[in-house]
């Protein structure tokens, strides 16, 4: 085990870590926040996770002395919804991401990746053939990703249904669909990739 992977796996469980944090809170945007959503409706393990987030953000609310105020108009019209459970969001979601599967309305990039967007959502689907890379690049946000089926590369980890993959504007990757067979994301960026190389410089021309 090299000090590269090891260097790459600590820091990809710090982002997943603080990502799960950020959703717990409620303050991931909505395309992140899908992607998140999605990927506890399948992995328990990680659900778990949150809910000792939630649970620990229970008891600090719980240390504040309470205070009277005025309840907002738009919330007037939402009550009696459960914003602590993720439960039925996450079902939700999920449904809407395989539902967008069924339609097969894949587009080809100019960087030669199929896309599909889902609409709503600030997120899409991405579609990576058997054994073809995504071009190395770099990030100006955030950018996450959930495997649905297959297998992707990124280099020092290999990730499967259900796993979860986060890289920011420290990080720069080029992940790719094992050899196997094609491989199917959901992902979500808060700014635009940076290609690398001749071929990215005149892509990014038009990010």
């Amino acid at each position: 085990m090299n000090d590269e992977f090891i260097t790459d796996t600590i820091q990809q469980d710090q982002r997943y870590q603080a990502l799960l944090l950020d959703y717990a809170a409620g303050s991931l945007p909505r395309g992140p926040a899908l992607v998140v959503s999605a990927h506890l409706a399948l992995q328990p393990q990680a659900r778990e996770f949150t809910r000792t987030f939630d649970a620990a953000g229970g008891i600090l609310l719980d240390a504040i002395e309470p205070v009277d105020i005025a309840q907002p108009t738009w919330l007037a019209a939402e009550v009696g919804q459960d914003y602590s459970n993720h439960a039925l969001r996450e079902i939700d979601d999920m449904t809407h991401v395989l539902s967008s599967l069924d339609q097969g309305r894949w587009r080809r990039n100019l960087a030669g990746m199929l896309m599909m967007p889902l609409p709503g959502s600030d997120a899409e689907l991405l579609k990576l053939e058997a054994g073809r890379k995504v071009p190395e690049h770099g990030h100006a946000g955030l950018e996450v990703t959930l495997v649905l089926s297959g297998a992707l590369d990124d280099g020092n980890q290999v990730y499967r249904r259900g796993d979860l993959l986060v890289h920011d504007e420290d990080s720069e990757h080029q992940p790719g669909a094992a050899k196997g067979g094609d491989c199917i994301c959901l992902i979500a960026q808060t700014g635009p990739i940076h290609l690398k190389g001749p071929l990215g410089w005149l892509i990014n021309r038009f990010n």
